[in-house]
């Protein structure tokens, strides 16, 4: 049966996992604490630096005053941050609070079992869980964003085209950066589909590269043999049917443990993308007459661009497929 979670009051499918999916809380029996007025803290009491939103976070047993001021995980043995954790950290009356971004603006299922299986993928792949930002966190199922929703908004003076099917775990990005150059109401919305390996790679040097440079561990970016040679540019799109073809997003097989089914597994990099520095161009996929995208015309579907800093990813977008016990 699933779980109810007496914090957020979020449903969690009975997959065996025991922390609530939407808070982070554990499931699990009720520690009781003294309910004398002495025992508890005051909020007037709290020293200068800490704010009434901070006493969310008193009863979780992962976060220190230290986490709480920097914002990063606890150094805690029991909650490891090597590897993306299907478990949330605690959430502050700020995160708590509903986004106004165009594509937030439909209800979220609190029993999403299609976002907790690309979670789990997510975790297999054992990325550092630093890289992420649960705030950004939307999923594009049916269910979460059932058909009734709009298919498209107007960001930065460009169409976003919703990615359908595919759910995002947001990452963290340069508040600073954000600010100055204006990236969340300036910057156009673009996709650029990849492997796991390549994505982890961009996400951990917090830039892409371009064929002929070096990574940090030395090893050189090179133009992949399938691709058009002797093009030195970064490729995106503005829709993620043309990003998500499987010439750029290779799909690799993942078993979940949850469900016990095979799934072909897709990566795709949400960015944001900044008006006037690149070029739009038609498929270079040999796709002719047939249209790829149904807002998108096949004539504007690709977008390239040799400016590295010109492009901020700000989302791991992930589609799981389930193949057919006939075709394995």
């Amino acid at each position: 049966m699933p779980r109810h979670c007496a914090e957020c009051h979020g449903i969690t499918p009975n997959f065996q996992v025991n922390f609530c999916q939407h808070c982070g809380k554990t499931f699990g029996t009720r520690i009781h604490r003294p309910t004398s007025i002495k025992s508890r803290p005051s909020v007037l009491s709290l020293p200068p630096e800490r704010t009434p939103s901070d006493t969310v976070h008193r009863h979780h047993p992962s976060v220190t005053s230290k986490s709480l001021r920097t914002g990063l995980p606890s150094s805690s043995p029991s909650h490891s941050s090597s590897s993306y954790s299907l478990k949330s950290r605690p959430i502050s009356i700020e995160r708590k609070r509903r986004e106004t971004s165009h594509d937030d603006s439909h209800k979220r299922s609190n029993s999403c079992q299609y976002k907790i299986i690309c979670g789990e993928y997510l975790s297999s792949l054992k990325w550092q869980e630093v890289f992420f930002n649960r705030k950004h966190n939307r999923c594009y199922c049916n269910e979460c964003y059932p058909m009734s929703c709009n298919d498209t908004f107007e960001t930065g003076g460009s169409t976003y085209v919703i990615p359908r099917n595919w759910c995002r775990f947001g990452l963290h990005v340069d508040q600073v950066r954000a600010q100055t150059d204006h990236i969340w109401n300036q910057w156009i919305i673009t996709y650029h589909g990849t492997s796991a390996i390549a994505a982890e790679s961009i996400v951990n040097h917090r830039q892409f590269l371009i064929p002929g440079d070096r990574c940090i561990d030395g090893t050189s970016i090179y133009i992949h043999p399938d691709h058009i040679k002797d093009k030195y540019e970064i490729y995106t799109s503005p829709t993620i049917a043309y990003s998500s073809l499987s010439c750029y997003c290779p799909a690799q097989q993942f078993r979940s443990k949850l469900t016990n089914k095979l799934y072909n597994a897709q990566i795709v990099l949400q960015c944001r993308q900044k008006p006037g520095a690149f070029k739009v161009q038609a498929e270079t996929v040999g796709a002719g007459n047939e249209r790829i995208c149904s807002v998108i015309s096949n004539d504007q579907v690709e977008i390239l661009t040799t400016i590295r800093a010109a492009i901020v990813p700000y989302g791991v977008l992930i589609k799981l497929t389930e193949i057919n016990r006939n075709d394995y």
